[in-house]
């Protein structure tokens, strides 16, 4: 069993997007996290990965972030 930060942060990666394994690693391919199984039904991130994920989590914000700001001045 994980930590509660672990749980919280795998939610928010589950809510970011579906974890996508290669069907033999419990890793997904969209950003590194560990998932629950090699089938991938949900991320698990790893108690020593955790400040990673949240990177790239906010690293993820901020490109859709400004890839609106880029469509708006497209109009």
């Amino acid at each position: 069993m994980g930590s509660p930060e672990a749980s919280l942060l795998g939610a928010r990666l589950d809510e970011h997007h579906s974890p996508e394994t290669n069907g033999r690693m419990p890793v997904c391919r969209r950003c590194g996290a560990q998932t629950d199984s090699p089938l991938g039904r949900q991320h698990v991130p790893n108690e020593r990965l955790l400040a990673r994920s949240e990177q790239w989590l906010n690293a993820q914000s901020r490109i859709q972030h400004i890839d609106l700001v880029r469509e708006s001045l497209e109009r």
